[in-house]
């Protein structure tokens, strides 16, 4: 009897055991399943957010886009086409009065305000990047800023480029925009190179031999309007590019600036 009691107790132990080993296993893997689904939640949520942000900056971009081109049309169409007239009716008055000498410098100011009318027009929605696409805008870009800055802009192009959505095309014509923006009244340049280098990736590089600028700074008060660059509005516009901007600090002087873009 004793022995078949202890038996009993033993079998009673074992089976315990047993239980209390398959309960601590389930314990355990129910706090597994219950990490790796808040791990799963927390990521959907992670990326719903990311998604949300960058929804919030393309439609921002976007309105800001749409502002650009509404006053881009009225300096074109309403202030232009005002200047125009008045510029019509100040030959005509030339024309009948004894010494047309007299408002010769009036109407050499008019011609230079509707030249920058239209200049600012251009910059703000250029008709060239609708028609004819990234390339020839960035080229037009280049020769104007050449022209009236006085500063050599040269652009390279190596490699076949393919066209690309509007709107990505729109994003990085106003990201080389910014950066030749800034080589002019930032940089103290007296040339700026543009280059294009398309492969399975388009690699666009910005460079001027100016006085350079601490990136590293640049990059940690990026909101301070005080820091000039927009790169507050570059880096939004690479981020939803899916694009690489690397800076180049290993240069003796002036700066590089390379933005890869995947294709």
């Amino acid at each position: 009897m004793e022995g078949a009691s202890a038996y009993q107790v033993a079998l009673i132990v074992a089976i315990g055991t047993v239980v209390m080993l398959l309960l601590a296993a389930a314990i355990v893997l129910f706090m597994l399943f219950y990490q790796k689904k808040m791990a799963q939640e927390q990521l959907k949520r992670q990326r719903l957010e990311m998604d949300y942000q960058q929804k919030m900056t393309l439609a921002a971009l976007e309105s800001q886009e749409n502002e650009r081109k509404r006053v881009a049309a009225d300096l074109h169409d309403s202030i232009g086409g005002m200047l125009s007239t008045i510029r019509v009716g100040l030959t005509t008055v030339a024309k009948q009065i004894s010494d047309p000498q007299l408002i010769e410098q009036q109407k050499q100011m008019l011609d230079d305000t509707i030249s920058s009318v239209r200049r600012i027009s251009r910059d703000l929605m250029p008709p060239t990047l609708e028609k004819f696409g990234l390339v020839e805008a960035v080229k037009e870009m280049c020769e104007r800023v050449q022209s009236t800055a006085y500063i050599r802009v040269a652009f390279t192009e190596h490699g076949e480029f393919r066209a690309l959505e509007k709107n990505q095309e729109l994003m990085i014509f106003r990201i080389i925009q910014e950066l030749i923006n800034n080589a002019v009244k930032h940089a103290k340049s007296s040339t700026i190179n543009v280059a294009f280098n398309a492969t399975d990736k388009l690699e666009v590089i910005v460079e001027d031999d100016g006085v350079g600028f601490d990136s590293t700074a640049l990059l940690r008060h990026h909101a301070s309007a005080s820091r000039g660059l927009g790169l507050f509005n570059i880096e939004n516009r690479v981020r939803l590019l899916n694009a690489h901007l690397e800076f180049d600090n290993g240069r003796k002087s002036g700066t590089r600036i390379t933005m890869t873009i995947p294709l």
